[in-house]
């Protein structure tokens, strides 16, 4: 995986290498748990891996370090990660489950099945979470 910054979005800082773990990754999501703390958490699309796992540096732009196993069962992908009370929330797609599936962390290192606690819509596939004022949501509701 490859990055490139900007403050403008109309002129980019030349591209450099983000993460090289030695396997194909999709699907990254930076998650900052506190200054100088930050997880991966990825995709590797190896076959027959195609799982999901996470690793770990001091800064947003890497490097990333200590890639954990998978996780996740095969055919995983697209996760998205919330902060719920002390909890981490990682959902993903089980595309060849053809469900919306969640785990629960509180280290990035052990993980506990959360499926039977989440609700998505059915047919549900990759999503992105995010925090949002209830006046924003209410607008939204609307449309």
């Amino acid at each position: 995986m490859y990055y490139a910054t900007t403050k403008d979005f109309q002129t980019f800082a030349p591209t450099k290498l983000f993460l090289d773990p030695k396997f194909s990754v999709i699907d990254a999501v930076i998650v900052k748990r506190k200054p100088a703390d930050y997880v991966l958490v990825l995709k590797d699309n190896t076959r027959p891996e195609r799982n999901i796992k996470v690793a770990f540096g001091s800064k947003a732009t890497g490097p990333y370090t200590n890639v954990s196993g998978p996780f996740t069962k095969k055919f995983t992908e697209g996760p998205s990660v919330a902060k719920v009370g002390d909890d981490w929330l990682i959902y993903f797609d089980s595309y060849q489950a053809k469900s919306y599936n969640a785990v629960r962390t509180r280290d990035f290192k052990t993980f506990t099945d959360a499926a039977g606690q989440i609700s998505v819509p059915e047919g549900h596939k990759h999503g992105t979470i995010f925090k949002v004022k209830k006046k924003v949501l209410k607008g939204l509701l609307k449309n």
